[in-house]
This record gives C-alpha cells, sequence and structure tokens, in this order.
C-alpha cells in the first residue's frame, strides 16, 4: 500500500572523522539515497516526503570495511529530522542525533566533533592502539 502525507523528513548525512567514506547507502520510508564519497568535514541533506511506514537503514564503507545502522521511524503522517555522523576518531562508528532535539547546527556539531581528533588524550589512544599492533605482529 502506497501512502501520501504531507510531512517532510530531513536526513542530514555528516562525516565527522578524518578519512572519507564510501559507498553510503540509506534506505528511509520508501526511499533510497546513495553517495559515492564523503569528504571529512562534509554533510549531504536529503529532504523527502514518506512513501511508507518503517525504520530507516544505513550502510557506509571506512578503507573496506563496512557498517550498518539502523535509525529512525518514518511514516508518512510524522515530521522527523535526523543527522548521521560517519565517525573515525579512535573507532569507526556510525551516531544518530535528533537534530530537533538540540540547538546545535550540523556544522557546530561536526566542528566539535572533529576538534576531539587533535585531542591529547584520542592522540595518545591512537599511539597505544598503534604500539600495542606492534608487538603482536
Amino acid at each position: 500500500m502506497l501512502l501520501a502525507g504531507c510531512s517532510r523528513n530531513e536526513i542530514t548525512i555528516a562525516n565527522s572523522g578524518t578519512n572519507t567514506w564510501e559507498k553510503i547507502e540509506i534506505t528511509a520510508g520508501g526511499h533510497q539515497f546513495n553517495i559515492d564519497k564523503l569528504q571529512a568535514g562534509k554533510f549531504k541533506r536529503f529532504s523527502f516526503r514518506s512513501k511508507n511506514e518503517g525504520g530507516g537503514v544505513i550502510t557506509a564503507e571506512l578503507n573496506g570495511g563496512k557498517l550498518e545502522h539502523q535509525f529512525g521511524y518514518f511514516t508518512p503522517n510524522l515530521t522527523s529530522k535526523d543527522a548521521i555522523f560517519l565517525n573515525n576518531n579512535t573507532q569507526n562508528e556510525i551516531e544518530i542525533i535528533n537534530m530537533a532535539s538540540t540547538v546545535q547546527t550540523i556544522e557546530e556539531i561536526i566542528t566539535k566533533k572533529r576538534m576531539g581528533t587533535n585531542n591529547p588524550a584520542l592522540k595518545n589512544l591512537r599511539v597505544l592502539g598503534k604500539e600495542s599492533q606492534a608487538e603482536v605482529k
């Protein structure tokens, strides 16, 4: 059954990491969106009306590894405004933020998350991780 609603949904995919994410696929509200590559610090926004009800799914690749994450629930009668952050600071992860529940802009959140890459604690974690990988080899 095809449902035609009047509420608009918005999904923003943001790369808050330092590497380029590739082959990003988003399925939500009966729509499929694709991004070939998303450079560090960049974002892409999709606005749509849901054609049917159900949850969303995002898959993305980084350095040959593939991540998948379920998010949200889309229906023709309700509006949603989600931001999906692709992170690779200490580990590769996908984080969802409901933008309707924050006063920060997407740009402010990306900047704050990317500043974390220069945090001394994160730098130490990266160095320790590299040292332990070297010990294993």
